[in-house]
């Protein structure tokens, strides 16, 4: 009996563990606060305003998981292409750039939490009620702070060693799922993968497709733009500033026409949208691409990137053991442009991270050995002349594969829909139908409900539930090794400069 009590016991460790692997969640934002809390005087109210603040947005769940918190600098954030400044940041003027724009997407993330705060928290005793108020303090603050930690060598010396990007993968479920083991029929299912994707991809347009288009409301050539990027002034670090109003340009002169075979809903782009009852929704009457811009490093220069998302209601399930199918799916469009404002790489993945491709121009050669365990898939790109064609992004039905990237006339055909441009933080705080507001993306990154059932089968690669949407920033995009799309190196791993492969 003893022998049999000792085996129940084991059966259920192993059993809880098990549940623990599948239901633990991906990183998560926790609270950073500053040493200075509870000290008295301006700075120590400023540390306990921070403190504060991140209770209130913990306790309501709205922390947004974006970009990383810092332990002991509450008012700054840090991502991958930051955290790549680390040791570059000794001169003043570098130091001053990266800390003030770690300060930005601290400000920029608060300011959704802040608008994610439910009514009875945001008007709660333990702090200011008014967003706008609450929003000046965080300003104020972070300046104060800020001046007093860049005066302490010792603060510095912290905040250089603290300003780190963690990955998207986790050890634990890596050596639980054995790993070193299951690598190997992963890496054979993503050969098997890139197999069958490259004959399957073409940059003519496809044949015989009952296809809808969706063209972008402004078709301003491209080559209006090259002035924007060549001109725009640069900072400390190389990284270019942009206007506003040159931004919306940028987006504009790249922005792609989707075609998607269509055979019903599921294959129409359509905006995300909070429902009754905290019902997640993609209305397919407003196609929608959110626009994000970020950056990278390749060739000793800072390069910028424009992304355009768009979002499909599902990918519906061919079988009910179909283990990748499921609510919502989303293709992310990416155009990587040097320093004249030429298109260098186009790329596109799905918004949970999966079926990544690479499509460099003829100004890039790709590396004879790639330092990645999964290779990438890359594809070639098509000739395109700015000032007469647009590209075009064709995604077969159901999967939403991208199978065709090629160019087409500006001029829309009469049955094409047309789309808006809007900024992607929009989804970082969507309006609920019962009040308030609510972020598309948990705490965790994930979009809530769009799990699928190939997690259960991909959790020992460490990547938490793949085949989730989840938001930028949180992709990754490979299983085997370790790959991130917002990898400010990737471009110096993947390719060779022009002038060096020509």
């Amino acid at each position: 009996m003893i022998w049999l009590r000792a085996a129940k016991l084991r059966a259920w460790a192993v059993a809880g563990i098990c549940v623990w692997l599948m239901a633990s969640c991906a990183i998560v934002p926790r609270t950073t606060p500053s040493p200075r809390v509870g000290e008295d005087g301006p700075l120590g109210r400023c540390a306990d305003f921070f403190y504060s603040l991140d209770q209130r947005a913990s306790e309501a769940r709205v922390l947004d998981p974006g970009a990383f918190r810092i332990d002991g600098f509450p008012y700054m954030r840090v991502d991958r292409f930051l955290a790549s400044f680390r040791a570059e940041t000794r001169e003043k003027d570098a130091l001053d750039a990266w800390v003030r724009r770690m300060q930005a997407l601290d400000a920029e993330a608060r300011g959704y939490e802040i608008a994610n705060l439910p009514r009875a928290v945001e008007s709660s005793p333990a702090g200011a009620s008014d967003p706008l108020e609450l929003t000046a303090r965080v300003s104020a603050c972070g300046e104060l702070l800020r001046t007093a930690d860049l005066q302490s060598g010792d603060q510095l010396a912290r905040l250089r060693a603290n300003a780190r990007a963690p990955d998207e993968y986790l050890r634990f479920w890596r050596a639980a799922g054995l790993y070193p083991l299951t690598r190997w029929l992963v890496s054979y299912g993503v050969s098997n993968w890139h197999a069958e994707a490259r004959p399957g991809f073409s940059t003519k347009p496809p044949a015989a497709w009952r296809s809808t288009l969706y063209f972008p409301e402004s078709r301003r050539p491209a080559a209006d733009a090259h002035l924007i990027v060549s001109h725009a002034k640069r900072d400390a670090l190389g990284i270019p500033v942009y206007p506003q109003e040159a931004q919306a340009e940028l987006f504009r002169a790249h922005a792609p026409v989707w075609e998607v075979r269509t055979e019903a809903e599921f294959d129409r782009i359509g905006a995300p949208r909070w429902a009754s009852g905290n019902a997640l929704a993609v209305d397919t009457g407003s196609p929608t691409a959110y626009t994000l811009l970020t950056f990278t490093r390749f060739g000793g220069q800072v390069l910028t990137q424009l992304h355009y998302v768009v979002w499909f209601p599902a990918r519906p399930k061919q079988h009910a053991l179909d283990i990748y199918g499921g609510f919502l799916d989303g293709v992310t469009y990416r155009v990587t442009l040097d320093g004249s404002g030429e298109p260098l790489l186009y790329e596109t993945v799905h918004n949970c991270g999966c079926y990544y491709q690479a499509y460099p121009t003829h100004r890039l050669t790709a590396r004879e050995a790639i330092d990645y365990a999964e290779p990438p898939l890359i594809l070639a790109a098509p000739a395109l002349d700015p000032a007469r064609e647009i590209m075009t992004v064709a995604m077969e039905s159901r999967t939403h594969y991208v199978r065709h990237l090629y160019p087409r006339a500006r001029q829309p055909l009469a049955e094409a829909g047309v789309y808006p441009l809007a900024d992607y933080g929009g989804l970082r705080s969507l309006p609920h139908e019962g009040g308030g507001r609510r972020s598309m993306f948990g705490p965790d990154s994930l979009v809530p409900g769009s799990e699928r059932l190939e997690r259960f089968l991909l959790w020992p690669t460490g990547v938490v539930s793949p085949g989730a949407m989840r938001q930028a920033g949180r992709h990754a995009v490979a299983f085997v090794g370790e790959r991130h799309f917002d990898d400010p190196f990737a471009l110096e791993r993947m390719f060779i400069p022009w002038m060096d492969g020509r």
